[in-house]
């Protein structure tokens, strides 16, 4: 008999580079799959669940999905947003070690 296997379904939370609009910043979030097969990716598709909107003094998100979505649900998604919020608000932090 032979052995039937089936592709494997890989997903990241990915965000899209910056739009510039007046003084907010918009990030788009999405969610990547990838289905693989024996090492080969064989199909993706990208689902957009929401856009993260960072202004000078606030941030916040509007789910693209319907979804209740709150800022700390997306950012708890995709913990890489952090960074790019800071970024986006002019925060840096410099790591002394």
């Amino acid at each position: 008999m032979q052995d039937i296997r089936f592709p494997v379904v890989e997903t990241e939370i990915r965000v899209a580079k910056e739009l510039k609009a007046g003084d907010r910043s918009l990030y788009t979030v999405i969610r990547v799959s990838f289905l693989r097969d024996k090492g080969k990716i064989v199909g993706s598709w990208l689902t957009p669940l929401a856009v993260l909107i960072v202004e000078p003094k606030d941030q916040y998100a509007v789910s693209l999905t319907g979804e209740r979505m709150p800022l700390e649900k997306i950012m708890e998604l995709a913990p890489s947003l952090k960074a790019v919020v800071e970024k986006a608000r002019g925060i840096f932090r410099i790591k002394v070690t």
